[in-house]
């Protein structure tokens, strides 16, 4: 049995932000043939589940918000390293002073700084919706106590985002990377999707240097440096394209299903 690794954005999704039916028909036949596709992204868990219910899996682990929630197939919790509390406290106020949007998430609950423009459009990306209540009751309402995010997505203008990224760069216990120049997605710096994948070595069967990775931006870098075979689209970033064993087709290209269609073919015979 081979595992299959695959980030999402700039990855796995075509021009329309979703799974192409190409793609959806090559990772059904490598499904059918007794493999293990995961998904492993920046992302929360429901909106990893609503992407895997486009190609039927029911049975697969997924690794989310780059390694800090980790869940089994049956939603088992794997492994679970959010962000400490006191930094998600001090990004929280930053982002309060300076007026960017800050988006807290933790598990499946998404609490948005407002109900505002950057907010919609991560709607739109991600096919899932933020809870009634807003950021500032997550922080002063004690939630974020009890249960503290696994990601903040910090949203704004560039001069905005650079002076977040230089608090996070301070931080002993967080790490950001910009997944566009006016977003910055923070995480727990005691994980990461090649820590994640490594969780579930147990549950999947499979030692993880056997295993094949898909990627395309910088925090697939740590993937790509745990798996066997990295596999990077060709609109990769320059890094992440000079680590890769293989290079494959742009993910508008259908990159993905092109390398799942030539590695059935290949080991079919």
């Amino acid at each position: 049995m081979a595992v299959f690794c695959s980030d999402i954005d700039g990855t796995l999704l075509n021009a329309q932000r979703t799974i192409s039916a190409r793609t959806i028909e090559a990772i059904t036949a490598v499904r059918e043939a007794g493999h293990t596709f995961v998904l492993c992204s920046s992302r929360m868990p429901a909106s990893l589940r609503a992407l895997e219910s486009l190609y039927g899996a029911t049975d697969a682990p997924i690794v989310a918000y780059n390694g800090g929630l980790v869940l089994s197939a049956q939603g088992r919790v794997v492994s679970n390293t959010p962000i400490p509390a006191s930094a998600a406290q001090q990004i929280y106020d930053l982002c309060a002073s300076l007026g960017v949007h800050g988006s807290f998430y933790s598990g499946d609950d998404w609490y948005v700084w407002a109900r505002d423009r950057w907010a919609e459009r991560e709607m739109s990306n991600t096919g899932v919706s933020p809870r009634d209540e807003l950021a500032e009751y997550y922080v002063g309402g004690g939630v974020m106590a009890s249960a503290p995010p696994h990601k903040i997505m910090c949203m704004g203008e560039v001069s905005l985002i650079d002076a977040v990224e230089r608090l996070v760069v301070s931080l002993p216990d967080a790490v950001g990377y910009r997944s566009k120049e006016t977003y910055l997605e923070i995480g727990s710096i005691a994980c990461d999707k090649g820590t994640g994948i490594r969780d579930l070595e147990a549950d999947l069967g499979v030692a993880v240097g056997d295993c094949y990775f898909f990627g395309d931006n910088y925090n697939d870098l740590p993937a790509f440096a745990a798996v066997g075979t990295a596999i990077a689209v060709a609109n990769a970033k320059d890094a992440v394209l000079q680590a890769a064993d293989v290079i494959t087709a742009t993910h508008h290209d259908d990159g993905v299903a092109q390398y799942l269609e030539g590695w059935l073919r290949e080991h079919s015979r």
